[in-house]
């Protein structure tokens, strides 16, 4: 009987092994349409970016992008490893019809400066090999701040493509430590006029982000487990949404949305069927295909 036991363990853990491999290579490779399609509009033509957060891997827009690609949405066209030099290295070619692109830092734990550097990188590759003119940037977690530090910077340089819409997804805009997680979270309440107290990298963009076009659409997506903090865990919604007194001249162009419940997890908002349809309807507004795998 113990034999027995054994033997159905070893299955067990050889399909659940198997079953990852297969998604770690799966999620690290680009994925096209069945068919091409041609671009019709500027949000078909758009080069979407996705920056994952500290720490994050292929695992982290994986999901997603296999998802847009499967319901027939978007293109994952190219997969990009940054690495510790920040020289892409790129897989894949760049489809005419929603294109996505994955990005994958070859050594996720560092500063939010040098990965803004590193997706600077990339920009500058679509700019001088695919001659790309309109992106839109998609991020979670710590890429929501990596990815406004790469605005802030793409302002003051010439010649960049052209930003036509943001998506933040959990990003803490105003925690002191904006990669790894800590506990207590920290949640700072907001007033009509701000947070009641600020940190750095919230004052940091404070003073930043007034450089920005208006010309920019932008979705900040949070979630909110249910918790005494009112968070997904990981980051205090109070937290992600200052993100909202940050944007204030372009208040027109900013909107937001919160995700309730279980799901709204900070690691699983990128495995959330609402968090799909907030970024398909955003980016695609005539979308009117499924995400694959909704019920």
């Amino acid at each position: 009987m113990a034999e027995v036991i054994l033997v159905i363990i070893g299955v067990l853990v050889f399909g659940i092994l198997s079953r990852i491999t297969f998604k770690f290579w799966q999620y690290g490779r680009p994925q096209h349409l069945r068919q091409p399609i041609p671009a019709n509009s500027a949000d078909d033509s758009a080069v979407t970016l996705f920056i994952p957060g500290y720490a994050g891997n292929r695992f982290s827009f994986g999901g997603m992008l296999q998802r847009f690609t499967a319901g027939g949405i978007a293109n994952k066209s190219l997969v990009v490893m940054i690495d510790r030099h920040n020289h892409p290295h790129v897989t894949g070619e760049l489809d005419a019809y929603r294109p996505m692109v994955q990005l994958i830092f070859a050594t996720p734990r560092v500063a939010v400066r040098q990965q803004a550097a590193g997706v600077l990188a990339v920009v500058q590759y679509l700019i001088a090999h695919e001659h790309v003119q309109t992106i839109n940037l998609v991020a979670h977690s710590m890429g929501g701040v990596v990815l406004f530090q790469y605005l802030t910077t793409a302002a003051k340089l010439v010649n960049l493509p052209e930003v036509r819409k943001v998506v933040t997804i959990g990003a803490p805009f105003n925690d002191s430590e904006v990669g790894q997680n800590t506990y207590p979270i920290e949640n700072h309440p907001l007033t009509a006029t701000g947070p009641t107290k600020t940190t750095p990298v919230y004052n940091y963009f404070l003073r930043t982000l007034q450089r920005l076009p208006n010309t920019i659409s932008y979705l900040n997506i949070a979630g909110n487990i249910g918790d005494a903090v009112q968070s997904d865990g990981a980051v205090a919604l109070n937290s992600a949404l200052s993100l909202r007194f940050l944007l204030r001249p372009t208040r027109d162009q900013y909107q937001e949305f919160v995700v309730h419940g279980k799901n709204a997890r900070h690691s699983r908002l990128h495995e959330n069927y609402e968090v799909d349809r907030q970024i398909v309807q955003f980016l695609y507004p005539d979308t009117t295909k499924k995400v694959a795998g909704e019920k």
